[in-house]
């Protein structure tokens, strides 16, 4: 009898556990959203175009782009492959400007 307890009392501990879990990444997400959105708000080129100057800066080809609200002000990450290398290339989303590149050795 107290194993049948201990179970239940271990599986309502998981089911809260993950309750509270999805609560938490659903939070986090809608606000990561928003501020998203206010990066797109503020940015004057589009993402067609940030994906564009990168690949002319970079000579290579996208497979990947998103805006990134994480400087100043918002930039477009773009994953570009050249050379069977992966390299994110950030640009600018007010300016257009292509501000850095790196190697990414994760992909």
């Amino acid at each position: 009898m107290n194993e049948e307890v201990t179970m239940t009392n271990n599986l309502k501990g998981i089911v809260l556990a993950t309750v509270c879990s999805t609560a938490l990444l659903g939070a986090t997400t809608a606000l990561a959203d928003k501020e998203d959105r206010e990066a797109l708000a503020a940015a004057k080129i589009s993402l067609v175009e940030a994906i564009q100057a990168a690949e002319g800066a970079n000579g290579g080809k996208a497979f990947d782009a998103s805006i990134d609200d994480d400087s100043f002000e918002p930039e477009y990450e773009v994953s570009i492959i050249r050379d069977d290398r992966t390299y994110d290339v950030r640009v600018n989303a007010v300016s257009g400007e292509v501000i850095g590149e790196r190697e990414d050795h994760d992909d």
